[in-house]
């Protein structure tokens, strides 16, 4: 395919990608710095770490061991399924409805909990409040994902700590989806600086805020790809295997009807694209080739409003004249506490027994 952009030699990084550096040989340092965070890993070292952690919360529940979010990915779907059939743990199956949740998805979720025998508990918030707030991110930010950023993780935690349960087990790989941190960023005190002033603290605090540090410290959570080689042509292999899963590593993400949206409006604000970082994660993990990577890229990343865009502005209340100025808006305008708290919170909580 025909690319006209300068891009790493190794992953598929654009050179207009944030501080990006090429060394002689033409590959971007963030391949350099996963070499050496990931290169090294005792896998074997990591998995008798889940195996303790597992034990020690089994049995410790009013009825279930361990919460998973499962959303009907491939890797929430791994998730369960490893979780149920190969450690032997009594999951809770929790999946949120963000208001962009697809029906596809939805019957993975469900067809997957009566093949797993997993109970399974669904949330959705109120719909007029979720795009209350997708419309105020949108037009402060210049992008919707931030809210969910923040929902999710306080719908995941209410839910476990309702049901007792003091172990969430996501499915979260940093090393193949981790978004970029010159772009990406949120703590609940960086939302309520983007929400002050279209709502009142009392509308946002069930969906937005934990209830107390006490009680968050109480539920530690871990993603189970810290732990375990996280190979995706075998993952689908599995889920196609013992769940009937329908998919493979060429299909389109479809466990958020939000994401082609949000793909567009990443790269008007960004100048790059999300698909680009994506798919350049997955070459420097060795799961697709470079060339692979490139033809899908060329294939998805949206250089025009996707099909759907206006109804999903018109639908969270809006229109185009949203995206005046997008390029100069950004979560790093409302960000006020310094970034060593929140990576403090989070340490504390994955060093919980």
């Amino acid at each position: 395919m025909s690319d006209e952009k300068t891009r790493c030699t190794r992953c598929i990084l654009p050179a207009d990608y944030p501080n990006v550096s090429f060394d002689a040989d033409g590959v971007c340092r963030v391949c350099r710095e996963h070499d050496v965070r990931y290169g090294s890993i005792d896998w074997e070292a990591r998995e008798r770490t889940l195996g303790r952690i597992l034990d020690r919360y089994r049995g410790r529940g009013l009825k279930y061991d361990c919460m998973v979010p499962f959303s009907g990915g491939k890797d929430s779907t791994f998730t369960l399924w490893t979780i149920k059939n190969r450690y032997g743990m009594n999951p809770l199956a929790f999946n949120f409805d963000n208001g962009f949740l697809d029906s596809d998805a939805l019957s993975v979720v469900k067809k997957s909990c009566r093949k797993l025998g997993v109970d399974l508990y669904t949330y959705t918030p109120d719909t007029g409040l979720l795009n209350r707030v997708y419309r105020r991110a949108l037009e402060q930010t210049g992008e919707f994902c931030s809210a969910c950023v923040v929902l999710m993780p306080t719908a995941i935690f209410r839910a476990a700590d309702i049901h007792g349960i003091r172990l969430i087990v996501a499915g979260f790989s940093d090393e193949l989806e981790a978004p970029p941190r010159e772009t990406s960023y949120m703590d609940r005190t960086c939302f309520w600086n983007i929400m002050k002033g279209g709502f009142s603290r009392k509308e946002l605090k069930w969906d937005f805020f934990f209830p107390s540090w006490k009680r968050m410290f109480g539920v530690k959570q871990i993603n189970l790809p810290d732990y375990i080689r996280w190979d995706l042509p075998m993952i689908y292999e599995t889920l196609n295997r013992e769940l009937d899963f329908g998919r493979s590593m060429a299909s389109v993400r479809y466990d958020c009807l939000g994401t082609p949206h949000s793909s567009y409006l990443f790269s008007r604000r960004t100048g790059f694209g999300k698909y680009e970082y994506l798919y350049s994660n997955m070459v420097r993990a060795g799961v697709i080739s470079r060339e692979e990577a490139l033809r899908i890229v060329a294939e998805r990343e949206p250089k025009e409003p996707p099909e759907g865009f206006d109804d999903f502005l018109a639908g969270i209340g809006t229109d185009r004249s949203i995206l005046d100025g997008i390029e100069k808006k950004s979560v790093f305008n409302f960000r006020t506490r310094p970034g060593l708290i929140r990576n403090i919170a989070i340490r504390i909580r994955e060093m919980l027994p």
